[in-house]
């Protein structure tokens, strides 16, 4: 497992930042467009932008199966599911809720890697986690049991594409192109969706809903993957999952002033749980707890 350095924190900080103020911009947005079209638009402006930066150096063959694949599970699904989700929920609870992704990433690097097991330290992290979901969704009306669940799905879709990512460094390819293979395939796989909704049909979106496009399209989902992969490529599936440990803060402290959401009680406790069972999953692969399990 790769370690994290002083320059890997800060750009943890950044990534942060970034993706905490994506459901921000995502709560704006459903309020004015349906769900595959803000996510066509979200893939399809930022893939432009990387695809323009990357024309300009030296192309290289890229391999389309896996970046599909990857753009598929990491993109195209999680981002419809996690908008249709917050039809039902705050954007700040589908951000709590999303922030168990290390959990999940875990789990599947433990069946599927070789260097990044789960020990009887981490699990009681992820057994923290997974508690906390539970006290969130406890006594849920339907509505929201729906928004809940979406965002679950979503999590476990992109914890998976996050394992699965490590295998394009073994084919040398750099953060760049990763990026550009991944967002341009889910875009192209997005689109042809986003027709059902007829987007031709919707009212002009307001001024607020066009720089909510902006700002996911080039700053959450561009610049933000960029970062990912690079702290991905230097420290690992896990460690770069670690992110969702300070999205939540953002999202909710944004959400609130610009959005008016509040939490309820057993939201907080949910997050309290959530965020001591990262603690621990944390400091398990810190310290190198002994006691894999079988």
């Amino acid at each position: 497992m790769g370690r994290m350095g002083t320059e890997e924190w800060v750009l943890l900080i950044v990534l942060s930042t970034l993706w905490g103020a994506s459901w921000l911009f995502m709560g704006i947005l459903v309020k004015e467009l349906p769900p595959l079209t803000i996510s066509a638009l979200r893939l399809s402006i930022a893939s432009l932008l990387i695809g323009l930066i990357l024309a300009s150096r030296r192309p290289k063959d890229l391999p389309w199966k896996e970046l599909l694949i990857l753009g598929v599970l990491n993109n195209t699904i999680p981002y419809a599911l996690i908008l249709w989700g917050q039809i039902y929920i705050s954007s700040s609870v589908a951000s709590i809720i999303n922030s168990t992704s290390p959990f999940f990433t875990l789990i599947f690097a433990h069946l599927l890697t070789e260097d990044e097991k789960i020990n009887r330290c981490s699990m009681l992290g992820i057994s923290l986690g997974f508690l906390g979901v539970v006290i969130m969704m406890w006594n849920s009306i339907q509505g929201s049991l729906i928004g809940e669940m979406m965002i679950i799905a979503a999590v476990i879709c992109y914890s998976y594409a996050t394992v699965y990512g490590r295998r394009f460094y073994s084919m040398g390819l750099s953060p760049l192109n990763i990026t550009f293979g991944q967002l341009s395939t889910a875009a192209a796989t997005s689109l042809p969706l986003a027709i059902l909704e007829k987007p031709w049909t919707l009212a002009m979106p307001s001024q607020r809903a066009w720089i909510s496009i902006i700002g996911i399209s080039v700053f959450s989902t561009a610049i933000a993957y960029l970062i990912f992969f690079r702290i991905l490529e230097r420290a690992g599936a896990t460690n770069v999952n670690l992110v969702t440990l300070l999205i939540p803060i953002t999202s909710t402290f944004l959400c609130s002033i610009f959005l008016g959401e509040k939490l309820e009680p057993k939201h907080i406790i949910g997050m309290g749980l959530i965020m001591l069972g990262l603690i621990v999953m944390s400091s398990c692969s810190k310290q190198g707890c002994a006691g894999k399990l079988k």
